[in-house]
């Protein structure tokens, strides 16, 4: 170990509390960094789960005027997509799906909500409904014509239990008048998501598409890659392969771009926390180094009066930064993980909470990313070593007749 080195080593132990208290803060906002951006993360990915995965894909296929105007009659011819889709080999799980507003009354009440025409077998490889059956059995493509599911709030606001029956009335696209259909619930179903649980029925495909006068038309084909941020890259050929004159395949950035951009906002929370405690770490280092430097005046002053060269003060300031920044790192980075670990094991729950429209159907875990572990104890490091830049720059201009006049 070199000279300087040492000297910087003996000079930190000088004063082990306020070494010990100064490494604090630059171990401690490393910690808050870490975990900061492992909640993000964790967060960021349940919002984009909640918003995809649980329901409506990470892409979905319609008319090209369906979703700005949202005519039932906006239906699109389902095979040519599902062919291509079958060939796709990055789409994982696909299903077409029938959407109509209207309303489902019981002897108790009534209220008005989307009806989603499903195919039972193919749903299940796109959303979660099957896993969401609370009571009851999910769909059966065998089965009666007569099943219904209904999420459990609106359960409780039709006030039925399975077996009940319940009538649901839509707009026949034929006939353009109402159509009703006596059903009976076959399967409760419970997202922990308000805007499913309370305002969504499924029931099966065939069905919906008489009663709505369709044919074989659907509005909407949802689909799931194998890789969900592959949803996220908008340059991928397979849109322009989904895409029609009448028809258009989109991503949840673009079917969703509120939350995309609220995803991207969260993203450079990390940045402004990492700024305000840049500062305020900076100021803690700067002020335990100032302390420092004001003690050994006097021995900065002998130690230029004898000859030592200005840049050796400035080099020796530099080097105890850098000895008290990389243990404070170790440190930072050894909570970083075990609090992170703790957080993620324990998770946060937000309960029903909407975020951007969408419900946050799953406890928050922080996540663990390489980044945490290299990118941030380096700009932590380079916020110490520019915190002593200051303080080195100080110890290095003391005029040696002042120092000396300083008592010991």
């Amino acid at each position: 170990m070199g000279l300087t080195w040492r000297l910087a080593l003996r000079n930190l132990m000088r004063n082990k509390r306020r070494t010990f208290l100064t490494a604090m803060i630059i171990s401690l906002s490393l910690t808050a960094l870490i975990l900061t951006d492992a909640f993000i993360e964790g967060m960021s990915d349940a919002m984009v789960r909640s918003a995809t995965r649980l329901y409506s894909g990470d892409a979905q296929i319609h008319h090209r005027d369906y979703l700005a105007q949202r005519e039932e009659s906006l239906a699109i011819d389902p095979d040519p997509f599902l062919e291509k889709l079958t060939q796709e080999t990055d789409v994982s799980g696909y299903a077409p799906r029938v959407l109509a507003f209207g309303m489902i009354s019981s002897a108790a009440n009534n209220r008005a909500i989307q009806v989603s025409g499903i195919d039972p077998d193919r749903e299940a490889t796109v959303s979660k409904l099957r896993g969401a059956i609370r009571d009851g059995n999910y769909l059966d493509s065998d089965g009666p014509r007569t099943q219904i599911l209904i999420g459990s709030r609106l359960a409780d606001l039709l006030e039925v239990e399975l077996g009940d029956r319940i009538v649901v009335s839509v707009n026949n696209q034929d006939t353009q008048g109402a159509e009703q259909q006596l059903f009976r619930v076959s399967g409760i179903f419970h997202f922990n998501a308000r805007a499913l649980d309370e305002n969504t029925a499924f029931v099966l495909l065939p069905r919906l598409q008489e009663m709505m006068g369709l044919g074989e038309s659907v509005h909407e084909i949802a689909f799931n890659f194998e890789e969900a941020n592959q949803a996220t890259q908008t340059d991928r050929p397979i849109w322009s392969r989904l895409s029609t004159d009448t028809a258009v395949a989109q991503g949840w950035t673009e079917l969703m771009p509120q939350l995309a951009t609220m995803l991207q906002l969260s993203n450079s929370s990390t940045l402004i926390a990492a700024v305000i405690l840049f500062i305020l770490a900076g100021l803690g280092v700067i002020n335990g180094m100032f302390m420092s430097i004001y003690e050994r005046t006097y021995e900065f002053g002998v130690l230029l009066a004898i000859g030592t060269r200005r840049t050796s003060i400035f080099r020796l300031i530099l080097a105890e930064g850098l000895v008290l920044a990389v243990g404070a790192i170790t440190i930072g980075a050894i909570l970083g993980v075990v609090v992170t670990a703790t957080m993620a094991a324990v998770g946060i729950d937000y309960g029903n909470m909407e975020i951007s429209g969408v419900s946050i159907a799953e406890v928050i875990r922080p996540e663990y990313h390489i980044n945490q572990y290299t990118v941030l104890p380096v700009w932590v490091l380079i916020m110490t070593l520019i915190a002593c830049v200051y303080p080195a720059v100080h110890a290095a201009r003391i005029v040696p007749a002042h120092a000396l006049h300083k008592s010991l």
